[in-house]
C-alpha cells in the first residue's frame, strides 16, 4: 500500500508541475501533505513516539476498622495519556467500600478479613494503554466498647440553658457504629435530656443542693447481639446569682415614629423577672414590667435613665445607666446616581468644592495626576485643563480661603509620595509647582487650612508638622507632634486650635506601626499662636481611617472604624465622651449637612458597606437613612452649595465566605451617586 502511494504521489507531483501559476502550483504541493512533503521544505516522516506506559503506584492502602465511616484512599498512577481511569479487575474489595473512576477508596467497611483484590488504570490512548497492581487490605474488629475515662458533666444552674456554655457530649472507644446512649439508672436533673447522639441539653427546672444521680449506659451495633457499658455521673443544679443587665444600649428614636425596644439581662435571675420603671421622662417612651422601652415619642433629646430589675427569687440586679435619645423627624432623603461617571475610576483621592459661582468640585488623584471637574447644574464630570504634575494618592487638597493673602480661590496639593506641593487654578484650569517644596515627605498627612489663611501640614509617616504661607508659596517647619501618626484626622476648632486624633503610631521608617490595627487613641492641640503641640484628652479607642467632623456647636464628631462614636468639647480640658452607636466601617465619609445632621456613609467591614446613618446633633444618637447606590468605601463626600452631598469613586470590596475558604474581588470605582 505504501509503494502505491508514493506512486500516486509522483504521478499527483508530475500533473501538478504543468500548472503555470508558481503560487497555485506550491499550494497544491502542500496540501497533498505527507506524500509530497518536501515539495514544503519538510523531510522525511517520522513516526510519533509511543505513548508512555500506565504505572500504578505500589503505596498499600491503610487498614479500616469495621463500621468506621471515614475510610479514604487514593490510588495514583504515573504515565499514560489522558485522563486515567480505576477499575477492580480482579479479586474483591473489603465489604461496604467502593472504588470510584477517580481512583477513590472509601466507604464503610462492614466484614473484617484481609481482602486481596487488583486495580487497573486505564488512560485515554487509542488504543488505551493500562496499568495494573495487586493490592489487599485487612480491615480489623472494633476494639471493646469503653466509655472515655474521666469525663464530668459540669453542673448547672436553674432556669439557664444547659449548653449556654457550649454541648457536653458524651465520648466512647471502640464498639461497632453507630452507638447510642441512654440513661439506665438513677435520674437526670428535670428539665435535661441525654440525646442519642450523648449530648447532655435542656434547661434545668429545679435547683437541688443535692446531687442528681443517674448512670449512662453507650450500646454498639453488633449484631445479633451488641454490647454495652456503664458510668454513673451525677450533676448539681443551683440556684442562679442575681441578675446582670446588658449594657446594649437602645437604638435612637424619632419624634412621631412609633418604637420598641428590649432590654435584656445578661447573666444570673430566676424569671419571671420584674423590671422597675424609671422616673425621668424619655421624650414620651416608658418602660413595662418586662422590660420593653415602647411608645410614639413626642419630644426630641437625650434622656438618662437607670434601670434595675428583681427576680422570682427576690434579688435584685446592679443598677444599670442607660441613655435614650429621640431625634427630630427630617424630610426623606436618598442617594441617586449623577448623570455621568467620573473620567477615570479614583480611590484615595481628593474632591475639593471651589469658590466659583458654579459650585464645581475638583476631584484629583487616586494613584493618577489626571483630575477632573464636576459640575452640579449638569452632573457631568470633564477633565482639567491640565494634570497634576505627579501623580498621587492619599495627598490632601486644601482650598485657600483667605480673601485678604495671594493665591484666594486656588486648591492646595501636598504630599502623597511626594514632598513636592502644587496650587490648582480653577480660572485657568491648571496645576502650577509651588515656589518651594515641603520640608519634609508626608504620605497620609492631614493639611488644615488655619485661621490666618495658612495650611498646617502634619505628620504621615512622621512627627514632623510644616506651614504653608499662600503670600510666599513656602513652606516652613513648625512644632513636631507629640507622637508619629499616619492617617490622623485634623479639625480646626473655632479658637483658632487644631485638634489632632488617633491614627498609626509610626516609630521610624521602615519600622512595624504601633499598633497594627487600628491605631492610637491619644489627641493633641495644635497652638498656631506658639506652633506648638501638646496632649490632650484620648478617645475611648483607638482609630485610624476614621473621621472627624465639627458641628456647628463647636464639639467634634469622631466616627469609625466600627460601630461606635464620640464627641470631644474642646471646653474646660478638652474630653471626648461617646454617643450613640452607628453601623460604619473603615474608610467611610461623614459630612456635616445644612441642617447640622451629620451623613456617614459607606465604609468597609470585611466587605464594603452600602449602609448611610445620620447623626442627629439633639439626641446625640444615629438614625437610617437611604441606603448607597453602590458599596463602597475609600470614597469622597462633598457638601454642594445647595446642601447635596457628591459621593464619588472609592472601592467595592466584595468578599464571600464557604466551607473552601474565602474569596471575593475588588473594584476601584468610577460612579458617583447624590444624597438629597
Amino acid at each position: 500500500m505504501t509503494q502505491d502511494l508514493q506512486r500516486r504521489g509522483a504521478r499527483w507531483e508530475t500533473d501538478v508541475n504543468q500548472i503555470e501559476s508558481p503560487f497555485k502550483r506550491h499550494l497544491l504541493l502542500c496540501l497533498m501533505g505527507t506524500l509530497i512533503l518536501a515539495s514544503c521544505g519538510g523531510g522525511d516522516s517520522v513516526p510519533p513516539p509511543p505513548p508512555p506506559p500506565v504505572v500504578v503506584d505500589a503505596s498499600p492502602p491503610p487498614e479500616g476498622v469495621v463500621t468506621n465511616d471515614n475510610y479514604y484512599f487514593y490510588f495514583t498512577a504515573s504515565g499514560g495519556t489522558g485522563l486515567v481511569t480505576w477499575a477492580v479487575t480482579s479479586g474483591a474489595l473489603p465489604g461496604g467500600l467502593k472504588l470510584t473512576p477517580d481512583g477513590t477508596l472509601s466507604g464503610t467497611p462492614s466484614v473484617a478479613g484481609t481482602f486481596s483484590f487488583t486495580v487497573t488504570a486505564t488512560d485515554s490512548a487509542q488504543p488505551a494503554e493500562t496499568g495494573s497492581h495487586s493490592f489487599s487490605v485487612t480491615i480489623n474488629a472494633p476494639a471493646p466498647l469503653l466509655i472515655s475515662p474521666g469525663q464530668t458533666p459540669p453542673d448547672g444552674v436553674h432556669d439557664t440553658p444547659y449548653e449556654l456554655h457550649g454541648i457536653f457530649t458524651f465520648a466512647a472507644t471502640g464498639g461497632y457504629l453507630p452507638l447510642s446512649w441512654t440513661v439506665t439508672a438513677g435520674t437526670l436533673p428535670p428539665g435535661l435530656r441525654l440525646n442519642p447522639d450523648g449530648s447532655l441539653t435542656g434547661t434545668p427546672t429545679t435547683a437541688s443542693s443535692t446531687p442528681f444521680a443517674f448512670t449512662v449506659t453507650v450500646t454498639d451495633s453488633r449484631t445479633p447481639t451488641p454490647t454495652t457499658n456503664s458510668v454513673a455521673y451525677a450533676i448539681t443544679i443551683s440556684e442562679p446569682g442575681p441578675p446582670t443587665i446588658s449594657n446594649k444600649p437602645p437604638p435612637t428614636a424619632t419624634v412621631g415614629a412609633p418604637y420598641s425596644f428590649q432590654f435584656y439581662t445578661s447573666d444570673g435571675g430566676l424569671r419571671p423577672l420584674v423590671w422597675t420603671p424609671p422616673s425621668a421622662p424619655m421624650g414620651g417612651l416608658a418602660v413595662s414590667l418586662d422590660g420593653l422601652l415602647s411608645g410614639t415619642p413626642a419630644t426630641e433629646g437625650i434622656f438618662p435613665i437607670t434601670l434595675t430589675v428583681k427576680d422570682a427569687l427576690n434579688q435584685t440586679s446592679p443598677a444599670a445607666p442607660f441613655t435614650v435619645r429621640v431625634a427630630l423627624a427630617r424630610p426623606a432623603a436618598a442617594f441617586m446616581a449623577t448623570t455621568g461617571s467620573m473620567t477615570v475610576a479614583r480611590d484615595g483621592h481628593t474632591a475639593t468644592r471651589l469658590l466659583d459661582v458654579d459650585g464645581r468640585v475638583l476631584i484629583a488623584g487616586g494613584g493618577l495626576a489626571s483630575a477632573e471637574l464636576y459640575d452640579p447644574t449638569s452632573q457631568m464630570f470633564t477633565a482639567t485643563t491640565g494634570s497634576m504634575t505627579v501623580a498621587r494618592t492619599g495627598h490632601s487638597a486644601t482650598l485657600l480661603e483667605n480673601k485678604t493673602l495671594p493665591n484666594y480661590g486656588k486648591v492646595l496639593v501636598t504630599g502623597g509620595g511626594s514632598q513636592t506641593a502644587e496650587l490648582y487654578d480653577p480660572a485657568v484650569g491648571t496645576f502650577t509647582a509651588t515656589t518651594g517644596s515641603m520640608v519634609a515627605p508626608h504620605t497620609g498627612q492631614s493639611a488644615t487650612l488655619l485661621q490666618n489663611g495658612q495650611v498646617l501640614i502634619a505628620g504621615g509617616e512622621t512627627a514632623s508638622a510644616e506651614l504653608f504661607n499662600p503670600s510666599t508659596g513656602t513652606f516652613t517647619a513648625t512644632g513636631r507632634m507629640t507622637v508619629s501618626r499616619t492617617g490622623q484626622t485634623a479639625t480646626l476648632l473655632p479658637d483658632g486650635h487644631v485638634l489632632i486624633a488617633g491614627g498609626v503610631q509610626d516609630v521610624g521608617p521602615g519600622t512595624v506601626p504601633i499598633p497594627l490595627s487600628p491605631g492610637v487613641a491619644s489627641a493633641e492641640l495644635y497652638d498656631p499662636a506658639s506652633g506648638t503641640f501638646t496632649v490632650t484628652g484620648s478617645m475611648s479607642e483607638g482609630r485610624a481611617g476614621h473621621t472627624a467632623t465639627l458641628l456647628d456647636d463647636g464639639t467634634i464628631l469622631v466616627t469609625g472604624t466600627d460601630n461606635s462614636a464620640e464627641l470631644f468639647s474642646p471646653a474646660g480640658a478638652g474630653t471626648f465622651s461617646v454617643v450613640g452607636e452607628l453601623s460604619t466601617g473603615y474608610r467611610a465619609t461623614a459630612t456635616l449637612r445644612n441642617d447640622g445632621t451629620v451623613l456617614v456613609a459607606g465604609g468597609q467591614a470585611f466587605s464594603s458597606l452600602a449602609t448611610a446613618q445620620l447623626f442627629a446633633p439633639e439626641s446625640g444618637g444615629f438614625v437610617a437613612t437611604g441606603s448607597l447606590i453602590t458599596a463602597r468605601d475609600g470614597h469622597t463626600a462633598t457638601r454642594l452649595a445647595d446642601g447635596t452631598v457628591l459621593i464619588t469613586g472609592g472601592t467595592s470590596h466584595m468578599r464571600h465566605c464557604h466551607r473552601g475558604g474565602c474569596s471575593g474581588s475588588d473594584t476601584v470605582l468610577s460612579s458617583a451617586e447624590l444624597f438629597k
